[in-house]
Protein backbone atom coordinates (compact mmCIF):
# COMPACT_ATOMS: atom_id res chain seq x y z
CA UNK A 1 0.00 0.00 0.00
CA UNK A 2 1.17 3.36 -0.96
CA UNK A 3 -0.19 7.00 -0.89
CA UNK A 4 0.84 10.45 -1.82
CA UNK A 5 -0.63 13.55 -0.69
CA UNK A 6 -0.91 16.51 -2.59
CA UNK A 7 -1.68 20.01 -1.79
CA UNK A 8 -4.95 21.19 -3.78
CA UNK A 9 -5.50 24.59 -2.08
CA UNK A 10 -4.79 25.84 1.33
CA UNK A 11 -7.73 24.42 2.48
CA UNK A 12 -7.66 20.97 1.11
CA UNK A 13 -5.30 18.15 0.12
CA UNK A 14 -5.73 15.31 -2.11
CA UNK A 15 -4.80 11.39 -1.01
CA UNK A 16 -4.04 9.25 -3.86
CA UNK A 17 -4.07 5.21 -2.61
CA UNK A 18 -2.47 2.62 -4.67
CA UNK A 19 -2.39 -0.60 -3.54
CA UNK A 20 -4.63 -2.92 -1.05
CA UNK A 21 -6.13 -1.52 2.37
CA UNK A 22 -6.18 -4.89 4.48
CA UNK A 23 -5.49 -6.41 7.21
CA UNK A 24 -1.38 -6.45 6.23
CA UNK A 25 -1.19 -2.69 5.17
CA UNK A 26 -3.44 -1.07 7.30
CA UNK A 27 -1.07 -1.17 10.02
CA UNK A 28 1.94 0.47 7.84
CA UNK A 29 -0.05 3.33 6.82
CA UNK A 30 -2.64 4.10 9.52
CA UNK A 31 -0.32 6.77 11.47
CA UNK A 32 0.95 8.28 8.22
CA UNK A 33 -2.68 8.12 6.38
CA UNK A 34 -4.21 9.67 9.93
CA UNK A 35 -1.70 12.70 10.18
CA UNK A 36 -2.19 13.06 6.30
CA UNK A 37 -5.83 13.31 7.12
CA UNK A 38 -7.41 14.12 10.42
CA UNK A 39 -4.64 16.07 11.56
CA UNK A 40 -3.73 18.30 9.39
CA UNK A 41 -7.15 20.32 9.83
CA UNK A 42 -7.86 20.20 6.30
CA UNK A 43 -10.21 18.98 4.09
CA UNK A 44 -9.40 15.67 1.96
CA UNK A 45 -10.24 14.32 -1.70
CA UNK A 46 -9.26 10.10 -1.38
CA UNK A 47 -8.56 9.57 -4.78
CA UNK A 48 -9.49 5.36 -4.96
CA UNK A 49 -8.98 5.12 -8.83
CA UNK A 50 -5.42 3.11 -7.97
CA UNK A 51 -6.94 1.17 -5.02
CA UNK A 52 -7.33 -2.55 -5.84
CA UNK A 53 -8.66 -3.44 -2.32
CA UNK A 54 -10.08 -2.29 0.64
CA UNK A 55 -11.28 -4.64 3.60
CA UNK A 56 -12.98 -3.42 6.92
CA UNK A 57 -10.12 -2.55 8.38
CA UNK A 58 -9.09 -0.26 5.59
CA UNK A 59 -13.09 1.07 5.92
CA UNK A 60 -12.49 1.80 9.76
CA UNK A 61 -9.37 4.03 9.15
CA UNK A 62 -11.77 6.01 6.21
CA UNK A 63 -14.20 6.20 8.60
CA UNK A 64 -12.34 7.28 11.32
CA UNK A 65 -9.99 10.09 9.88
CA UNK A 66 -13.14 11.05 8.48
CA UNK A 67 -15.08 11.92 11.46
CA UNK A 68 -12.17 14.04 12.70
CA UNK A 69 -12.28 15.75 9.81
CA UNK A 70 -15.72 16.27 10.27
CA UNK A 71 -15.27 17.46 13.47
CA UNK A 72 -12.97 20.10 12.91
CA UNK A 73 -15.24 21.34 10.21
CA UNK A 74 -13.17 20.06 7.19
CA UNK A 75 -15.20 17.25 4.44
CA UNK A 76 -13.98 14.38 3.27
CA UNK A 77 -14.93 12.75 -0.28
CA UNK A 78 -13.62 10.10 -2.14
CA UNK A 79 -13.93 9.29 -5.75
CA UNK A 80 -12.61 7.18 -8.56
CA UNK A 81 -13.12 3.48 -6.83
CA UNK A 82 -12.51 0.46 -8.81
CA UNK A 83 -15.85 -1.84 -9.16
CA UNK A 84 -14.53 -4.12 -6.58
CA UNK A 85 -13.79 -1.28 -4.31
CA UNK A 86 -17.03 0.31 -5.14
CA UNK A 87 -19.32 -2.47 -4.17
CA UNK A 88 -17.86 -2.87 -0.53
CA UNK A 89 -18.39 0.53 -0.18
CA UNK A 90 -22.01 0.99 -1.57
CA UNK A 91 -22.58 -1.79 0.45
CA UNK A 92 -21.82 -0.60 3.56
CA UNK A 93 -23.92 2.45 3.13
CA UNK A 94 -21.34 4.84 3.77
CA UNK A 95 -22.70 7.92 1.61
CA UNK A 96 -23.59 9.97 4.55
CA UNK A 97 -20.46 9.72 6.09
CA UNK A 98 -18.02 9.17 3.62
CA UNK A 99 -19.59 10.21 0.25
CA UNK A 100 -18.32 8.28 -3.10
CA UNK A 101 -18.43 10.13 -6.50
CA UNK A 102 -17.08 8.98 -10.27
CA UNK A 103 -14.79 12.21 -10.67
CA UNK A 104 -12.31 14.01 -9.22
CA UNK A 105 -13.92 17.09 -9.95
CA UNK A 106 -17.08 15.48 -8.79
CA UNK A 107 -15.42 15.61 -5.68
CA UNK A 108 -13.89 19.05 -5.29
CA UNK A 109 -17.02 20.70 -6.52
CA UNK A 110 -18.31 18.62 -2.73
CA UNK A 111 -16.09 20.96 -1.31
CA UNK A 112 -16.99 23.93 -2.39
Amino acid sequence: MQFEVVEISPAANKLVLVGRLDATTVGQVETRFTAAVAASGRSAVIDLTGLEFLSSLGIRLLLSSSRVVTRRGGTVVMFGAQPMVAEVLEAMALDDVLPLVPTEAEAMARLA
